[in-house]
């Protein structure tokens, strides 16, 4: 059970503060309910419980409406909130952030909703009609901040509605290149086979920035640049483990590790680091542009691209995020905005408890959040507390109005 939502709670007033400076009213009143209503509810979301848990303070209809509209910056909302997360977290010019890209799929059957395109959904080794969406996250002290999120849409969707076509790499690219930190700092952006390619690594050598991805075992690789020296990265990293590999100790987990310098199709001279866990038959080939560093960082590193993994699965199971019941794209864009948003209120109320703050002022190098549940949970119990001292204060008899609160608190 959970209180109908007619206020800002006291607790998130300093979150949707800053949001309301660049809202007007209308949108204003619109965004913080639902922001908080994505946060909150359990179970699947849907404008009839939006409108239910408002007391019908908002219609279906005003909902769909506003999320439909392009009058309110949806992006600039999560990128805006996404570094003030990141400067709460103690960040400084100059300190090292991890840029992660992912994509994700959710099924859809409606057959009238935009952008349904039949792809291949590794979860569930099938061929179905499916959304697609490319998303972009920061990571620093441990804790995944999400930047942005794009959908993909299909050429022929694309030509009927005068949208320029990209293909999930090209938007991937766009994700880097419109990153914008306060400070360049040091940037890694870490990213998986698929977006291995000339699009997504020019972007990050235009800003500067380092990356790290997996390569592909049927991509070919040039040992020392030589031109004529061709080998399939499968079975060169193979023999090269096999020869040279030594071990390495990562996060209490032991690893076999060998390294070459070469040059690989499409993505230019590299440091290559063929990396095995210890008990395991499957290993994978590591690639970044920084031949300067040695195996044990390269791992290390890539090991963070794991978090936005992660963080899809939780989203899905407890925001919502493939929960959304909407036709127009736009719509469904800003919909998956709103549940960043509710991601990054969570993690703005988790970063004000007393145990994180502790460990922000020992200067904690990986934070210890709770889960996405135990805040949802803190938040319901907080909403449910300042709502009972509220009725309470609406009586002027002092003693009536403790029996009413120790009543609601024992019911609630």
């Amino acid at each position: 059970m959970m209180p109908k939502i007619t206020y800002v709670p006291e607790g998130c007033k300093q979150f949707f503060r800053r949001l309301g400076r660049m809202l007007s009213p209308a949108h204003f009143a619109h965004l913080w309910r639902l922001v908080l209503l994505v946060a909150l509810l359990a179970g699947r979301r849907s404008l009839s419980r939006f409108t239910v848990a408002t007391q019908q303070r908002r219609t279906r209809q005003a909902i769909a409406h506003f999320l439909e509209e392009d009058l309110w910056d949806s992006t600039g909302l999560l990128r805006h909130q996404a570094l003030q997360i990141l400067r709460q977290l103690g960040w400084h010019p100059g300190q090292t952030v991890c840029v992660i890209l992912d994509d994700t799929q959710q099924r859809k059957r409606a057959k009238k909703m935009d952008a349904v395109q039949k792809w291949y959904l590794h979860a569930e080794k099938v061929y179905a009609p499916a959304h697609v969406f490319v998303s972009c996250a920061l990571l620093f002290c441990g804790v995944l901040i999400p930047y942005g999120v794009r959908m993909w849409l299909p050429g022929l969707f694309c030509r009927r509605q005068g949208v320029r076509y990209q293909k999930l790499t090209d938007i991937a690219a766009q994700m880097v290149a419109e990153l914008a930190l306060p400070d360049q700092g040091n940037v890694i952006v870490l990213f998986d086979a698929y977006y291995l390619c000339p699009a997504v690594v020019q972007a990050c050598q235009r800003r500067g920035w380092a990356w790290i991805s997996v390569a592909k075992k049927n991509r070919n690789f040039f040992p020392q640049g030589r031109p004529r020296d061709k080998r399939k990265v499968g079975r060169y990293g193979q023999n090269v483990l096999r020869r040279d590999a030594e071990t390495i100790q990562v996060d209490q987990h032991r690893y076999r590790v060998a390294q070459r310098v070469g040059q690989l199709s499409k993505a230019g001279r590299v440091k290559m680091v063929f990396s095995r866990p210890i008990g395991q038959h499957r290993w994978a080939a590591l690639v970044t542009n920084q031949l300067h560093w040695n195996a044990k960082t390269v791992v290390e590193h890539y090991l963070h691209r794991w978090r936005i993994e992660v963080f899809f699965k939780m989203a899905k199971q407890h925001l919502g995020l493939g929960d959304y019941q909407l036709l127009r794209y736009q719509a469904i864009e800003n919909y998956l905005r709103l549940v960043l948003l509710a991601y990054l209120l969570l993690t703005h109320q988790a970063l004000q408890t007393p145990d994180v703050q502790a460990q922000l002022r020992k200067g904690s190098s990986v934070l210890r959040l709770p889960s996405i549940p135990q805040l949802q949970q803190q938040l319901r119990i907080a909403l449910w507390q300042e709502s009972v001292q509220r009725l309470a204060n609406r009586f002027h008899n002092g003693r009536l109005a403790r029996k009413i609160k120790d009543f609601l608190q024992y019911g609630s």
